[in-house]
């Protein structure tokens, strides 16, 4: 298998523990901001293939850092609000409301409102993408999904936590060695990935195996979730993968208990499923089909 390039490329850092700088709070459309200025030169700089040159290379590297960081918020904070408008929750900039809460007032959102939400989310995961592979085409379409995002959004406060776990599985040589076992075998069409911990891992691991990307709301430590948020318009668009290779994805497995509960809810969606993580604790009761690196701790 060959490298995709793009922003792995430029991206030699130390995996082993998390940097502090991972650890942060930012509005959105600050984020965006950003993006669009470091993205422009990146994308010249990997058609010109400055990864390989040792100068070109550290000229790149903190804007390489931002972008593999700070390109998340793009499916978190869609996802985010996808969620919001599906079931009713009223749009904060900080605050993540527990779907399964059915004492908080509810709000209207006509069924237009919420498929052009789920428009939106499937922009952001190609955006994201884009992005990551440095295409030609990513500081247009970036822009492009600027202009779409409701105005009101750009405030909402996107957190990135310092997780030593998530950052060792977003190594992209541990991605690439997943993506080489999930290629030789199952040939995925499909990779769904548990959010939020999976967004980095799982962008990359769709770049590396070419194949269609999609992500489901499971987090249990970070938010907390009791169960997988599946909606209709979810199920709608697994339905079109009904009968092909999907994989059922969390970057990192420690006890296990999140991947076994997302495989258990959407593996009856698909008659061709695996599991899979980076990362996977050698004493996790719940073992993935498919995973590259065992720790210890």
């Amino acid at each position: 298998m060959t490298s995709p390039g793009g922003i792995a490329g430029f991206l030699v850092l130390d995996w082993d523990e998390a940097p502090a700088e991972l650890a942060f709070s930012v509005p959105f459309g600050s984020i965006l901001e950003k993006l669009s200025l470091e993205l422009g030169p990146l994308v010249a700089a990997n058609a010109l293939n400055e990864s390989a040159d040792p100068d070109g290379f550290k000229h790149h590297k903190a804007s390489a850092f931002f972008v593999f960081t700070a390109v998340p918020a793009i499916v978190n904070v869609i996802l985010n609000y996808k969620i919001c408008v599906e079931n009713g929750l009223p749009l904060h900039p900080t605050a993540y409301f527990d779907v399964g809460d059915r004492t908080s007032p509810r709000k209207y959102y006509p069924p237009r409102f919420i498929d052009e939400a789920n428009a939106l989310f499937r922009e952001a995961i190609a955006v994201a993408r884009s992005v990551y592979a440095l295409s030609p085409e990513a500081p247009e379409s970036l822009e492009r999904f600027r202009t779409r995002i409701p105005a009101g959004l750009l405030s909402f406060v996107f957190t990135s936590v310092r997780d030593k776990y998530t950052w060792r599985a977003s190594e992209p040589a541990a991605v690439e060695a997943l993506a080489k076992k999930l290629k030789a075998s199952v040939k995925p069409a499909l990779i769904v990935g548990a959010a939020h911990g999976s967004l980095m891992a799982g962008n990359l691991l769709s770049l590396y195996l070419d194949c269609e990307l999609y992500f489901i709301r499971y987090s249990v430590f970070k938010r907390r979730d009791s169960e997988p948020i599946v909606s209709d318009r979810d199920l709608a668009f697994f339905g079109e993968y009904a009968d092909q290779s999907v994989v059922l994805f969390d970057e990192d497995v420690a006890g296990g208990g999140t991947l076994a509960s997302f495989s258990a809810r959407l593996s009856p969606l698909f008659s061709l499923v695996s599991t899979a993580s980076v990362l996977c604790c050698a004493y996790s009761p719940f073992r993935p089909d498919y995973t590259v690196r065992l720790w210890y701790e």
